[in-house]
């Protein structure tokens, strides 16, 4: 990330089901900051179509969804710095924390406070894992 370029927030499913669940949900707000990109996984994806039972709810997702890129990453190499910090996960957050890595973003973004929390606020090969609800205050702070 440049300093004048946008920032790259990676999206969590948690993030894109809670999104799409109900109209005028407070984590739609995402979609509103300037000067970020929004990109997930294909693997996110999947966990996220597995997730929304309503039609009404994939019609929301799909509305998001144009405005965010759906990146497919090939595995990490055993040698990569953020192997350690990942194999603290559980396996099927493994996929997610890598996926950011490797799309260079500057903020992973979840709310999974179970297997995430004790990552937030911390960069693991430049990537900041950050919940929603810290978003604000980043954002505001970044554009003083």
């Amino acid at each position: 990330m440049t300093e004048k370029g946008p920032a790259t927030l990676f999206l969590d499913a948690n993030i894109l089901i809670s999104a799409a669940w109900k109209e005028n949900a407070e984590i739609q707000r995402i979609w509103q900051f300037e000067g970020v990109r929004l990109v997930t996984s294909i693997y996110v994806m999947a966990e996220v179509q597995r997730n929304l039972p309503q039609v009404s709810q994939i019609e929301r997702l799909r509305g998001f969804m144009t405005h965010v890129e759906v990146l497919i990453l090939p595995d990490l190499s055993p040698e990569h710095a953020a192997i350690a910090q990942i194999q603290l996960l559980p396996e099927k957050d493994r996929p997610v924390l890598a996926a950011a890595v490797q799309a260079e973003a500057a903020y992973l973004i979840t709310g999974d406070k179970k297997h995430f929390q004790a990552f937030f606020g911390r960069v693991i090969s430049g990537v900041r894992v950050e919940p929603p609800s810290n978003l604000l205050t980043i954002f505001r702070l970044r554009s003083v």
